[in-house]
């Protein structure tokens, strides 16, 4: 059953519990109010009853014929008694079928007036005291008029819920196709979304606030996120297809060639370090890529840690004397002591770690000597670290594309390297909410500035 039908469903079951309570209602009431209706005639034929025969002796004569007019005026299928003190009937006729007991009289003289039915006869008992002594007059009779309205009623009420019911679901259906109308067809153009083209949104909706904007604008962020993660991954097997073309041939073709022919111990003992050294260069490759794909879909989800920045400069530059045992960076620490709380943020550690690997890695292989220098400092109420380097700096041109993967500088083809580094820097600047920026000047210095 679908979300339309249920829909319906469900309203009509709340319009026919309504109906029902309302038709219930009247039904009730109704049938009360002809009950009280003819419980009011018997009580006026109960009075009548009491002149007819007890006030006759004591009312004039014009009076007495005034009631005796309405007293031959009986109900429907009326039945008078009159009970004295024994409870024996008197003045008028009994009727054995209708013999009240006497715990019932009884009852009546306690309560001076009281109405009760058996059957569909309706009974009004009255206590009457005169001066011939104590009475009970009871009138009854059946009100075939008002059984008849209330069946009547009853059979127009069941007619018209049934209708009502029937009527109330049509109307439902009816309304919930109009209703989930924007709904199927939005599901059309998500359905015709592939992979092709991701691209493609659902058409806004200006102007409204409901559940179908909403979910429109939802649909839409979720195709935003589909189509990057999608386009990240294309970026990343493109990428990490022809990146390793480069060395693992480098690989296969330094094994076949020494392979081919028989080679001296140093000789093996070259060729294979230029194999570990390619294999270096395909696990750094795809471990920043990797790093790169994870900071750009979301899916990495370091903790953020306090920690100093001075502390975790001390533990870059201590694993940078492994790699790099000859150079010498120049490290300054301009904060005064006043300052030094401010070196303290929560951020990623470890991805900030390797930015700043990243960073002084480049300082190092650029330099002209190989020995950059570096400064920590707090720059508008914020710690920065800064990195400068004696090298070849870069050009102009490059410097809107040195964030771009891959991209290598026209002055940077001599030097080892894969084209990774800055990107990846920039991703987790990004990722970590600080900034990062760069100034060169060609053939004397390069300035790169992260604040945290």
């Amino acid at each position: 059953m679908n979300l339309k039908r249920k829909l319906a469903l469900r309203s009509t079951l709340v319009c026919a519990l309504t109906l029902l309570f309302v038709f219930s209602g009247t039904y009730y009431f109704f049938s009360q109010y002809i009950s009280q209706g003819y419980y009011t005639r018997l009580n006026d034929r109960a009075l009548t009853t009491a002149f007819f025969f007890l006030e006759k002796d004591e009312v004039s004569k014009h009076t007495y014929q005034d009631y005796e007019r309405k007293y031959r005026q009986p109900l429907n299928e009326e039945i008078v008694q009159i009970y004295d003190a024994s409870n024996t009937n008197t003045f008028v006729e009994t009727h054995p079928e209708i013999r009240l007991s006497d715990r019932l009289l009884n009852q009546i003289r306690q309560r001076k007036k009281d109405e009760f039915k058996i059957g569909q006869r309706q009974f009004l008992g009255v206590y009457y005291h005169d001066n011939e002594g104590d009475f009970v007059i009871v009138t009854s009779g059946i009100n075939r008029r008002g059984i008849d309205q209330i069946n009547n009623l009853r059979n127009y009420l069941i007619l018209f819920f049934v209708i009502g019911v029937a009527l109330n679901y049509l109307l439902n259906i009816l309304v919930a196709n109009r209703t989930f109308r924007p709904f199927s067809q939005i599901l059309q153009k998500v359905n015709a979304i592939s992979t092709d083209n991701l691209n493609a949104r659902l058409p806004a909706m200006p102007g409204t606030n409901d559940e179908l904007s909403l979910l429109t604008s939802t649909l839409n962020m979720f195709l935003e996120r589909l189509e990057k993660e999608v386009n990240n991954q294309k970026m990343f097997l493109k990428n990490i297809s022809h990146e390793l073309k480069t060395p693992l041939t480098a690989i296969i073709g330094q094994a076949e060639v020494t392979l081919d022919h028989s080679h001296t111990v140093p000789e093996y003992r070259q060729a294979l370090q230029k194999i570990v050294r390619d294999t270096h260069d395909i696990r750094a490759i795809i471990d920043g890529l990797l790093l790169i794909s994870g900071l750009n879909t979301g899916s990495k989800r370091m903790p953020a840690v306090p920690f100093r920045i001075d502390e975790l400069v001390w533990d870059v530059l201590e694993k940078l004397k492994f790699k790099y045992p000859d150079s010498i960076i120049h490290t300054s620490l301009d904060v005064s002591s006043e300052q030094e709380p401010l070196l303290e943020v929560v951020s990623h550690r470890e991805l900030l770690s390797t930015a700043l690997l990243n960073i002084l890695d480049n300082a190092i292989k650029f330099s002209q000597n190989g020995n950059p220098s570096l400064s920590i400092c707090i720059e508008e109420g914020r710690p920065a670290v800064v990195v400068e380097n004696n090298g070849p700096g870069i050009a102009e041109a490059d410097l809107n594309q040195v964030y771009t993967l891959f991209y290598r500088g026209s002055n940077a083809r001599s030097v080892p390297g894969h084209g990774i580094g800055l990107a990846l820097t920039r991703q987790i600047v990004d990722f970590c909410q600080a900034s990062i920026s760069i100034q060169s000047t060609p053939d004397q210095s390069t300035r790169v500035g992260i604040q945290f």
